[in-house]
């Protein structure tokens, strides 16, 4: 199944917090799509509800763990992705226990510390007297196993031991002789050099999205502004239309800024083979460039069609394969 490089766009939602990360509103503000991120962490982070970098800057670090499908390695990116911009995430907090997230020793720790510390000092003699008595053991137990190795040593034990030296070596000698008689069946049956394939950038469109204050507009390849930044969020256009986000809902536009499919949509995805994965509440489905429903909205989630003639849908905890004709191979 290839990948798709268009995901789903969700209302950005700051945790609740009296934090106020100390940047600038331009960069807090800033869409995830502006960091050097991989389609996949991009997706993660959209379906979670993470859209800004002030999204990111206003969790701690292991917040993070808590978006659906983020991992260490997720972590990493993210957090190479947003220190060129002089941005952090949220600093650690002491924990009412008295242990710091980085791990402080508490307080009732060092005291045991000290405590274990002055009774050394006071038992200082008694162990010096422990350890000699040890070392005096010590010595004791190997003179008696001197003396038992001389008692029990004799011919037929070195006979024994000899002959147990010959077998390990002939045996050695037969595993090296099976190696040297091993058939190279990569001569018989050679195979094709792995060549890996190049990647694949994806094709850029003559329209790109730009942020100002706070909100999204389009600009040709010139920088002229073609589309005035008006919009809460939008995706970039796929199939000469783009969803665009309005009063919390979405609806898809032209090259014309004209408003082709009505706000009416809680979410919205690009257009491929001609349909865009749309919801509406709880639900998911599609529709046409001219926004008839082409699938009917019963799918608890849906991805834009993948360019091979499918999408994909889950419905009741299972993921399927739809086509054009509304038939759905489940997994």
């Amino acid at each position: 199944m290839g990948k798709n490089n268009r995901h789903w766009r969700k209302k950005p939602q700051r945790p609740t917090s009296d934090y106020q990360p100390p940047y600038s509103e331009d960069i807090l503000n800033m869409s995830v799509e502006g960091l050097n991120l991989s389609q996949e962490t991009l997706e993660i982070l959209k379906k979670g509800g993470v859209l800004t970098v002030g999204n990111i800057v206003s969790r701690r670090r292991n917040d993070m763990f808590k978006v659906q499908n983020f991992n260490k390695k997720r972590l990493f990116e993210l957090t190479n992705a947003i220190s060129p911009l002089g941005v952090d995430f949220r600093p650690a907090e002491p924990s009412p226990e008295g242990k710091t997230e980085q791990g402080a020793p508490r307080q009732g720790e060092k005291d045991r510390g000290q405590n274990r510390q002055r009774d050394r000092e006071n038992t200082g003699g008694q162990n010096d007297r422990r350890r000699e008595e040890k070392e005096d053991r010590r010595q004791e137990s190997a003179r008696d196993d001197r003396r038992e190795e001389r008692k029990n040593f004799s011919p037929r034990a070195e006979e024994r031991k000899q002959g147990h030296d010959d077998r390990r070596d002939k045996q050695q000698q037969g595993g090296k002789a099976k190696q040297n008689n091993a058939v190279d069946f990569s001569k018989i049956f050679p195979r094709e050099r792995l060549v890996h394939s190049p990647r694949i950038e994806p094709e850029k469109d003559i329209y790109t999205k730009f942020q100002r204050a706070g909100k999204w507009g389009f600009k040709d390849q010139s920088g002229r502004e073609v589309i005035p930044p008006i919009y809460t969020e939008a995706l970039a256009f796929k199939e000469d239309m783009a969803a665009v986000e309005m009063n919390g809902l979405f609806g898809y536009i032209n090259r014309e800024n004209v408003l082709v499919i009505p706000y009416k949509y809680d979410t919205a995805g690009s257009f491929s083979e001609g349909w865009a994965n749309v919801s509406l509440g709880e639900k998911c489905g599609y529709v046409d460039q001219t926004g008839k429903e082409t699938v009917p909205f019963i799918y608890d989630a849906a991805t834009p069609f993948t360019g091979e003639g499918y999408g994909r849908v889950k419905k009741d905890g299972r993921w399927g394969n739809i086509r054009k004709d509304g038939e759905v191979s489940w997994q």
